[in-house]
């Protein structure tokens, strides 16, 4: 099995386990909960009609790529670029860690998680696991995980992908807290003043 196999190999892994743990078992969840996971009106209202349909586009040329990175090498000659294996392999590292940890900031979110910007029946404000020192462990797992991806594909078309996920991020969790704010009110404004938005908040000592 050569390096460039077993690369391949870990992104199909990968995927596989993002499809799983971080899209059916917590959709899931969420449904058996009673929570409505499809992009309604109010859905795409709160995320905003330009940055839904950037994520529907992103997601079908996403599909693409994947297939042609997966089915057809032959084409990433002209975009795969060098870099060492040691780099490479700390890519799959880092974007395999980061999945856990994206794994398990959804179900810490429980009925509360949805792909799409919606509050759900019952919708609590969850302070607990990662989000007691961060208020979107997810989104920092995506980037770290796309960052990784990048390294271990070592293929322009995933660093242009990384580029839009850090691009988009920001984006997007400004137009959720939005939706938090109008909903929790001061509660959360409260929330946000003792913890980061992508990483932990530390106290003045030093402490978390």
């Amino acid at each position: 099995m050569n390096a460039e196999f077993s690369f391949r190999l870990i992104f199909w892994i990968h995927l596989i386990l993002i499809m799983i743990f971080n899209r059916i078992l917590p959709a899931l969840r969420a449904k058996k909960s009673g929570a409505k996971l499809s992009p309604d009106y109010e859905a795409i209202e709160n995320e905003g009609k330009f940055l839904f349909a950037f994520r529907v586009i992103a997601g079908l040329l996403l599909a693409v790529v994947i297939v042609i990175y997966t089915f057809f090498p032959i084409y990433n000659i002209w975009f795969q670029f060098y870099l060492p294996s040691g780099l490479r392999w700390v890519g799959v590292i880092v974007s395999s860690i980061s999945l856990f940890f994206w794994s398990y900031s959804q179900e810490v979110l429980d009925k509360n998680w949805s792909v799409n910007l919606k509050i759900q029946e019952e919708h609590t404000l969850v302070t607990s696991g990662p989000y007691r020192v961060m208020r979107h462990p997810i989104y920092t797992a995506m980037i770290i995980w796309s960052t990784g991806l990048a390294l271990y594909t070592a293929n322009m078309f995933f660093v242009g992908f990384t580029a839009l996920v850090i691009l988009w991020t920001p984006l997007r969790i400004s137009k959720e807290e939005t939706m938090l704010i109008g909903y929790f009110g001061d509660e959360y404004k409260k929330y946000m003043e003792y913890t980061g938005r992508y990483l932990p908040k530390f106290k003045r000592d030093g402490r978390l």
